[in-house]
C-alpha cells in the first residue's frame, strides 16, 4: 500500500480540489474561495503530483472527475462539511449572531443549499446558518434543529410541515459518458449501460426498479451496477463519467443547467410524496426561522413561501412524462 506524507498535501490545495469537485467548475471554485482560476488550476495540479493520480478530466468546455477524484472528492465532502459547520459556530459565537439550524441530506446541502447560501447571507446579515447533514432520518424526531427537510415520506407528527419540492425523477449521466456510450433511444436501452444504484437507508422513495416499472419496465433480474448508501457519491460517480445515476429534480437541475450533468433519455416520472420543511411544534418560530423557511420555498419554487399546513400524506399514484 502506498504511503502519502500528509504533510505534502497542502490543505489550500485540498480545499480547492474540494470546491472544484463540488461545483463541477475551476471558475466557480475560484469565486467561492475568493482567488484566481489559476490559482485553482495550480492548486489541483500540486494535489495530483503529490497524489500521483489524475483528479480531473480537461475538456473544451469544463471538467469531469475521474474516478480518483469521484473517491477523494467523496471522502472530503462530509469532513470539510463539518470543518464549515463548525467554523460557522465559532463565528456566530463570537459575532453575537442569531443562529438558525436546518437539517439535510448531504447531496441536497452541498449541490443545492450551499451555492445558494450566500444569497440568504446577504438578506439576512444578521442571521447565522448552521447546517447540519444527515442521510437518514433516524435522528428526525429528536429534533436538534429549528427546520428540516426530511429524506423519506413517512407522516410527522409533532411537526408543522410546509411543501419544499415536487418528487421527479429522470436518468443522469455526465456529457462525456453520453458521449462515450452514443444516445440512448429509450429507458430500456438503459439497461445496456452502468447503472449507478443508490441503497437506500431510510424511508424508500425510489430506485431504478420502480422507476423502470412507471415508465412501463417490469424487471425481474437483479440490477447489476456500482452501489453507494450515500447519494453524494452516487451523483460524483455520474459527474466523474462512471455511468448511470437516477437523478432527483431538485438536487440535480442546478447540475443540469451548469452542463455537469445531462439527461439520459427524456422520461421523468413524478410521484404525489413531495419533500417537505418540517420544524417541531414544541419549538417557536423565530423571525429568522420564519426568514428561512421563507427563503427555501422561494429558492426552490421561484414564489413566496407557504402558509403553514400538516402533511397528512397520500397514495402513491404516480405520473410519467416525457
Amino acid at each position: 500500500m502506498n504511503r502519502i506524507n500528509i504533510n505534502l498535501t497542502s490543505s489550500r490545495a485540498l480545499l480547492l480540489f474540494e470546491s472544484a469537485a463540488r461545483l463541477g467548475s475551476f471558475s466557480r471554485a475560484a469565486e467561492e474561495m475568493n482567488v484566481g482560476q489559476p490559482a485553482v488550476s495550480h492548486g489541483i495540479r500540486q494535489l495530483e503530483e503529490v497524489l500521483g493520480a489524475r483528479l480531473f478530466k480537461r475538456r473544451p468546455r469544463g471538467v469531469e472527475l475521474t474516478e480518483a477524484g469521484s473517491r477523494l472528492a467523496a471522502r472530503l465532502q462530509s469532513g470539510y462539511a463539518e470543518i464549515r459547520a463548525g467554523i460557522q459556530d465559532v463565528l456566530a459565537m463570537s459575532e453575537g449572531n442569531e443562529r438558525v439550524t436546518i437539517m439535510v441530506s448531504t447531496s441536497l446541502a452541498s449541490y443545492w443549499l450551499m451555492p445558494r447560501v450566500a444569497d440568504f447571507k446577504k438578506r439576512y446579515p444578521d442571521v447565522e446558518l448552521r447546517c447540519i447533514t444527515q442521510d437518514t432520518d433516524r435522528d428526525v424526531r429528536g429534533g436538534d434543529f429549528d427546520l428540516c427537510i426530511p429524506l423519506g415520506h413517512s407522516r410527522w407528527p409533532g411537526f408543522q410541515a410546509w411543501k419544499f419540492a415536487e418528487e421527479e425523477l429522470y436518468a443522469v449521466c455526465s456529457p462525456g459518458y453520453l458521449e462515450k456510450i452514443g444516445p440512448v433511444a429509450g429507458p430500456r436501452d438503459l439497461l445496456a449501460h452502468d447503472l449507478l444504484i443508490l441503497e437506500q437507508r431510510y424511508d424508500p422513495r425510489f430506485d431504478w426498479r420502480a422507476w423502470f416499472k412507471c415508465v412501463g419496465i417490469e424487471i425481474s433480474r437483479p440490477l447489476d451496477g456500482a452501489t453507494s448508501n450515500d447519494y453524494s457519491i452516487v451523483l460524483q460517480a455520474a459527474i466523474g463519467g462512471q455511468g448511470i445515476a437516477l437523478g432527483w429534480r431538485h438536487i440535480v437541475q442546478p447540475l443540469l443547467e451548469q452542463g455537469v450533468l445531462v439527461r439520459a433519455t427524456p422520461e421523468s416520472v413524478r410521484s404525489e410524496h413531495p419533500f417537505y420543511i418540517i420544524a417541531p411544534e414544541s419549538l417557536p418560530l423565530r423571525p429568522s426561522v420564519l426568514a428561512l423557511r421563507d427563503w427555501l420555498i422561494e429558492q426552490m419554487t421561484g414564489a413566496p413561501g407557504a402558509a403553514a399546513g400538516h402533511h397528512s400524506g397520500s397514495a402513491n399514484r404516480l405520473s410519467t412524462a416525457r
